[in-house]
């Protein structure tokens, strides 16, 4: 009985422990491993995971600085290099910045304007200098200006607000004169007067924007001129008549026209037209048309007054000189 369980004992060992040990040296999936090789497995003979190597393969060193000394990892002093982990200098503005006098732009570090002006220096385009964000901007105060212009704040001129040029006369805006400081101003010796205006001694004289009286010689242009005298009112057979002696004088070099439809007068509501009048002593009559160089033409201009009662106010000159309308007002007495 002893030697039956004996047995048993035996028997449940051998069921719970399995196979010897070189039965079961095989993988995990059941099948054995190859002659001579080691079962597969996570862990290595020491029991601990696997690791990637640290060391360098065999025969290589660790790389810790590149050629100029600088670590791994770090920035160079020549910006903006940094060293890579196989020891190359690469550019890396946005981690080490960019050198003085230049400006990064995304990955890159920019020396120079779009004309190839070095940051910090003047164009050979003056007064342009390229600033420290690569940008091309006026600086005559350091640059200077081209020949034939003048400093101007930071910029350059030559020429007036009109374009014209420094000391000579403006076709824009005639008759003035780009002064030294750049300015418009009038200079009768050298540019002239304004088309109704003439020279008169050393200025520009506007004759139409005077006030004239009976008597007073209107000096039409710098050459001619007229003057109404002896004012009279004149019943006639026909009607009632204005009288003037009108004398012209032409000391120019060509000959100026003078017509009746230039003159003439106002009388209130009435109407007054020159005309020829019938029943009253009549002297010489204004000759009208052209008057020679030299010549002066003198004579009595009728006014024929139609319509109402009023008072006589003024004779009215208007005269056209190359095209420009040139208009007098001659103050004259009321009627008696």
């Amino acid at each position: 009985m002893k030697s039956i369980m004996a047995f048993l004992v035996i028997g449940l060992l051998l069921f719970g422990f399995g196979c010897p040990q070189e039965e079961a040296a095989g993988d995990e999936t059941g099948e054995d491993a190859p002659p001579g090789e080691e079962p597969s497995g996570e862990e290595g003979p020491s029991g601990e995971e696997g690791k990637p190597e640290e060391n360098p393969p065999d025969g290589e060193e660790e790389v810790t600085h590149c050629d100029d000394g600088t670590p791994v990892g770090q920035c160079s002093v020549t910006k903006p290099k940094i060293c890579d982990i196989y020891g190359n200098l690469v550019d890396d503005p946005g981690t080490c910045g960019c050198p003085e006098n230049s400006v990064q732009r995304g990955s890159e570090c920019i020396y120079s304007c779009e004309d190839g002006t070095p940051i910090g220096q003047c164009s050979s385009e003056k007064p342009f200098y390229c600033n420290s964000q690569a940008v091309l901007e006026e600086k005559a105060g350091l640059c200077g200006c081209p020949p034939g212009y003048d400093v101007d704040g930071e910029g350059c001129r030559n020429a007036c607000d009109d374009g014209t040029p420094k000391y000579a006369c403006s076709t824009e805006t005639a008759p003035y004169y780009c002064n030294k400081d750049y300015e418009l101003v009038m200079n009768p010796l050298v540019c002239g007067c304004h088309p109704w205006e003439f020279l008169l001694e050393g200025e520009c004289f506007d004759p139409s924007a005077q006030n004239y009286s009976i008597g007073e010689t209107i000096r039409v242009t710098d050459s001619f001129s007229i003057l109404f005298d002896r004012v009279s009112w004149e019943s006639c057979d026909d009607g009632t008549y204005v009288k003037l002696q009108l004398t012209a004088a032409n000391s120019g070099e060509e000959s100026m026209e003078l017509e009746k439809e230039n003159v003439k007068l106002f009388v209130d509501t009435r109407r007054a037209y020159i005309d020829r009048p019938s029943g009253c002593s009549i002297g010489h009559i204004f000759d009208w048309g052209g008057i020679g160089p030299g010549e002066t033409e003198s004579g009595q201009v009728w006014f024929r007054v139609i319509g109402g009662t009023g008072d006589l106010h003024s004779e009215y000159l208007h005269y056209y000189e190359q095209g420009v309308l040139k208009e007098f007002y001659i103050a004259l007495e009321d009627e008696e």
